[in-house]
């Protein structure tokens, strides 16, 4: 009898008082205000977020407009001539010269060919508020002079703001009077773009890919910004929870009868429920907030992957889905595991802070370098963002449903992860024995990991 009770004491890793500690879990979550109240403000956000968004951006591309729209608020010239050398047939009206501030500037526009006077002796007469502007097409292209005389009054800021404006006009209305589409035209301004040079293999596995550059970064946004609020929420509930229960003295009686590691995951499973929550709500907010932005602003989702949709993660039809929803709970228990780590070494309440900033540290170090592998879509190092924790957790499950890595690469970084996170639930469950009745240890992992050691 005594040999039994001896083993059960040492069984760390038994499940017994898993049901109690995860229903008591789940009940306090969601009967704890502060947890209501944000999960009520995260669906608002939620809603909201697109829309802010849109207008933030409008608004930022409104001001650059303005700053790089050029307009003359007191020309000093009066008296404008405009010759056109070129087969444009460009009249004033073509030109908007109200758009540039010379709606009370006298302008006329006539062509080379119909000059009657001396153009030489024109340029030397010129007026102090009089300026001459020539249009004409040269190899290179179009050329635009802006031209004073000796005696001009007309500052040469004033030139150049003309020449710019007349310039861009003249792109505009070449475009205009040709028979070139819209969609033809964007092509034409958006260039020529070239990666990089590659050899047969590496172009078709770059064909393969199903998402391109701008899609996998709007895609790996989406499901990096899941797993750090993810991580977030269930992190400060764990070793907030951990360290009640330490400084009150409660602990003492609930090893009694829950082992280290039923303590641990009933309190993350516990709080699972309300994550699923969070994001089943989450999910259906950002839908509204895609609905708002398409229907009330007429902004074509279709183009790309919106950064608040979490919709699009369901592109990748059921299987996909369910894959990245295993992934996202492998994440979590692996940051939540960690968080109790750190909890069991709290002797205080004011180590709570200590502690949750170690665990957020990481969970941004991860963050952080997920988004820049993505941003960077290199091979090399997308493999590394795939087999290295904690990147790992957050690119795995994109790259390979976006084609970046094959099925071989995913299954060892999905392997290693396993490995990971029970390795994480082990040491958690040891540092719970060594560290939850423990007064001097402090929320460092440093700590820890030397408490764990001795």
């Amino acid at each position: 009898m005594k040999s039994n009770a001896k083993k059960d004491k040492e069984n760390i890793y038994s499940l017994k008082g898993f049901d109690k500690v995860f229903k008591f879990t789940l009940a306090q979550t969601f009967k704890n205000r502060a947890y209501v109240v944000s999960l009520i403000m995260f669906v608002i956000m939620m809603a909201l977020m697109g829309p802010i968004q849109y207008f933030s951006s409008r608004t930022g591309q409104n001001g650059a407009e303005a700053m790089s729209k050029k307009k003359i608020d007191e020309p000093v010239a009066a008296n404008m001539t405009v010759i056109d050398a070129t087969a444009l047939s460009l009249n004033v009206d073509d030109l908007k010269l109200n758009d540039l501030g010379y709606e009370n500037v006298n302008t006329t526009v006539i062509s080379a060919a119909q000059i009657d006077f001396d153009f030489s002796e024109k340029l030397n007469s010129l007026a102090k508020d009089e300026i001459v502007t020539v249009i004409s097409i040269e190899q290179t292209g179009y050329n635009v002079s802006v031209i004073q005389g000796n005696e001009s009054d007309v500052p040469v800021e004033e030139l150049d703001v003309v020449s710019d404006y007349i310039s861009e006009r003249v792109e505009e209305i070449k475009i205009e009077k040709s028979s070139v589409s819209e969609e033809e035209v964007n092509l034409l301004k958006n260039g020529v773009y070239t990666n990089s040079v590659m050899s047969e293999a590496d172009y078709r596995e770059t064909v393969s890919n199903e998402l391109s550059r701008g899609k996998l970064m709007g895609l790996s946004m989406i499901y990096c910004i899941l797993i750090m609020i993810v991580s977030t929420m269930s992190s400060s509930y764990i070793i907030s929870s951990v360290t009640e229960e330490k400084t009150s003295k409660l602990v003492e009686s609930l090893l009694v009868s829950v082992r280290p590691m039923a303590l641990l995951l009933g309190k993350i499973c516990g709080m699972l429920i309300y994550i699923i929550t969070i994001l089943v709500l989450g999910f259906g907010s950002s839908k509204v907030s895609s609905f708002i932005i398409k229907n009330c602003f007429g902004v074509d989702m279709s183009s790309g992957l919106g950064s608040t949709d979490f919709g699009a993660l369901l592109r990748f039809g059921v299987g996909g889905t369910l894959l990245i929803f295993i992934s996202i709970l492998i994440a979590y228990i692996a940051f939540g595991g960690f968080s109790g780590m750190m909890g069991s070494a709290c002797t205080k309440t004011e180590d709570v802070q200590s502690a949750t900033g170690t665990v957020m540290g990481l969970v941004m170090f991860g963050y952080m370098g997920a988004v820049m592998a993505a941003s960077m879509d290199i091979s090399i190092v997308n493999t590394l963002a795939t087999l290295i924790p904690p990147f790992s957790f957050y690119t795995s499950t994109v790259y390979y449903l976006a084609g970046r890595i094959n099925l071989p690469m995913f299954l060892l970084s999905f392997a290693i992860q396993i490995v990971v996170v029970i390795a994480i639930l082990l040491l958690c469950a040891k540092t719970y024995r060594r560290l939850i009745l423990s007064g001097n240890t402090k929320p460092k992992l440093i700590n820890v990991l030397r408490a764990l050691k001795n």
